[in-house]
């Protein structure tokens, strides 16, 4: 279940996680992008040797905003960091509470396991339609995200 729910946030965000990344953050050309995959991968794959548990998301986007920083005269809008930030603190208490919603409802039986499922799919329903509103996708994700906020402001 935990890959179904990965796969079907990838299929729901995926356009505008890469259009987030790659242009709303920091602005990356080609040698950027490929120091930030190259510097995340090795931090994900060390600590993986060293037993370390870390989010690869987190890397992920400190590698980008390190690269980002890294270019000549590079810098990162620092308020859509803030707001990635911010999603990252209230992502563990957020996921706790809707994890013990979702064993209480199962272990009430089959029609707790029901409900659960239900709102599942009607949740991720919710978020396509949100998302639907501004479409990203192959054809429109290399357009500027956040060209009407200057850089390095926050």
């Amino acid at each position: 279940s935990a890959g179904v729910a990965i796969a079907l946030g990838t299929y729901l965000g995926g356009w505008r996680i890469i259009r987030t990344m790659g242009s709303g953050l920091t602005d990356l050309k080609p040698p950027q992008g490929f120091a930030a995959q190259t510097s995340a991968a090795t931090v994900i794959l060390a600590s993986s040797h060293l037993g370390f548990s870390l989010s690869t998301t987190q890397s992920c986007s400190g590698a980008v905003m390190g690269a980002g920083l890294g270019r000549k005269g590079g810098v990162v809008r620092w308020s859509t960091a803030t707001r990635m930030f911010v999603a990252w603190g209230l992502t563990l208490p957020a996921a706790g509470l809707v994890g013990a919603g979702a064993e209480f409802l199962t272990k009430q039986g089959p029609w707790g396991i029901a409900v659960t499922a239900t709102l599942l799919v009607g949740g991720s329903f919710a978020i396509w339609l949100a998302s639907r509103r501004q479409p990203v996708d192959y054809t429109n994700v290399n357009e500027t995200a956040g060209a009407d906020e200057p850089q390095g402001v926050v």
